[in-house]
């Protein structure tokens, strides 16, 4: 897969759990064609950015039903919060700023994965 497909995937799974455009078959076909490191940092942007808000709740459903019915989804996840990649996120950047421009979030961890 090219650098642009694979950024249009990880946004389209991030905008479509946000809006609830996708179906959690949908959303669970893209996510397994996403590097796990991507998808770490799709779940923690969606469960931090809507985590306090009241209105968010339906992003938070959608993310646990996904959650819920694809358990490996979150394994991979899960185990990808160890990544080199993950630690330099951490390291440089934090969740919150890229509230404004999620799909530059995404943008961005393609790049590094792929450099």
């Amino acid at each position: 897969m090219s650098i642009e497909h694979i950024t249009r995937q990880g946004y389209r799974l991030l905008e479509g759990l946000e809006t609830g455009h996708l179906s959690g078959a949908d959303a669970y076909n893209i996510a397994t064609d996403l590097d796990p490191v991507l998808l770490c940092i799709v779940f923690r942007y969606l469960r931090e950015r809507y985590g306090a808000d009241p209105q968010g709740q339906g992003v938070l459903q959608r993310l646990l039903e996904l959650s819920k019915t694809y358990p490996a989804l979150v394994q991979q996840a899960k185990a990808a919060e160890s990544d080199v990649v993950v630690e330099w996120f951490d390291d440089t950047y934090s969740v919150k700023d890229f509230y404004s421009d999620p799909e530059e979030l995404v943008r961005m961890v393609v790049d590094k994965l792929e450099s």
